[in-house]
């Protein structure tokens, strides 16, 4: 299948093989940082897909026509400061009892573009600073607390951070995904130094062929039992319908579906790390403070609709199966990891 001309920007977000070896600088690029509750990897959307709307590039040369999703989409038109707002809700089915813990996770996000080395030689693309204010809200029902069993959680825990993002183009084959996350970790009953926490990741893309990119580098969790991960992979797009991120921690396949006036839809498989870290006080004598980590894998089956235009309503839905669910406790009595039930999990965004 013959490929399309390369257009003239490149942007570390937007669909790879539409965006090989850019000729010339064009307007920059936006995005926020696709957020689910306190993900794993920050600055990419572990848990709901992009929800932002997406455009074809300047030109009319991309592979890819106006509608097609991205792990984290882009505008790419003249640089405005406000970019956007999205939310997530997401449900992990359970009842309390025992070790079957059911959790809510709420989020809210808006993303704001500021000029960085906007003409400097290694930024092509003239990648502004992204930075993301966020709020996540986690319900906690269960586990349940025995004789035998002292594991324990909150109500509820909280979010407060500000994401920051840089995606710089150095040279048309080699660039960059950057970012760090500060913020506060917990359930507002305590507030310790281990409350805040510091995520970041530092990713090297090189561009492999027209269609496919190659992506290598680490994520920093910050979490008490899992500190760093591995990014390593790639995004191969073979023609217009299809994207597959073959990329740890963060696998997706997405096909489109179909398409309407407005939206393009699309039907999507794909697998994260979830959970996150926060503090409390425990519920045991004592009542002494703790770190804890929620930890879980997670594979889902969903379906997003992105807007033709270049702003408009964008959303999504999917069902999931999360197993490996752990509790990691820092401190307090009764033993350090507690293995949870495998459950199911349903989960919707909107973005505009």
């Amino acid at each position: 299948m013959p490929l399309s001309p390369p257009p003239p920007v490149w942007d570390a977000y937007a669909p790879q093989a539409s965006q090989v070896f850019p000729t010339a600088p064009a307007p920059a690029t936006m995005a926020p940082s696709a957020l689910g509750g306190q993900p794993g990897y920050p600055g990419y959307s572990t848990a709901p897909p992009s929800l932002v709307p997406t455009q074809g590039t300047a030109g009319g040369n991309s592979l890819f026509p106006p509608g097609y999703p991205t792990q984290n989409s882009t505008f790419q038109q003249t640089m405005r400061v406000y970019q956007g707002a999205r939310g997530s809700w997401a449900y992990l089915f359970g009842n309390g009892q025992g070790t079957s813990v059911g959790v809510n996770e709420l989020d809210t996000t808006a993303t704001f573009a500021l000029p960085f080395f906007h003409n400097s030689p290694a930024n092509l693309k003239h990648s502004p600073l992204l930075i993301t204010p966020g709020f996540g809200l986690q319900l906690w029902d269960g586990p349940q607390q025995t004789a035998t069993s002292t594991a324990d959680l909150p109500p509820s825990t909280y979010d407060v951070f500000v994401d920051t993002a840089w995606n710089p183009q150095f040279t048309p084959l080699f660039g960059a995904e950057l970012g760090l996350r500060l913020g506060i970790f917990t359930n507002w009953d305590v507030f310790v130094s281990q409350s805040w926490r510091l995520m970041g990741r530092a990713v090297g893309t090189l561009q492999l062929t027209p269609t496919m990119q190659g992506k290598a580098g680490i994520v920093y969790l910050d979490r008490n039992q899992v500190k760093l991960l591995p990014v390593v992979g790639m995004t191969w797009v073979p023609d217009a319908n299809s994207r597959y991120d073959i990329l740890f921690p963060t696998p997706k396949a997405s096909k489109r579906i179909s398409n309407t006036a407005k939206h393009s839809i699309w039907g999507y498989v794909g697998g994260e790390y979830g959970g996150g870290a926060w503090t409390f006080r425990r519920n045991t004598p004592g009542n002494p403070i703790s770190a804890f980590d929620y930890n879980d894998i997670r594979v889902t089956l969903g379906a997003e609709w992105v807007p033709q235009a270049p702003t408009g309503l964008a959303g999504n839905v999917e069902v999931g199966y999360v197993f490996y669910r752990q509790l990691f406790y820092v401190d307090g009595p009764g033993p350090q990891i507690q293995n949870l039930n495998s459950t199911l999990m349903l989960r919707a965004g909107l973005a505009y």
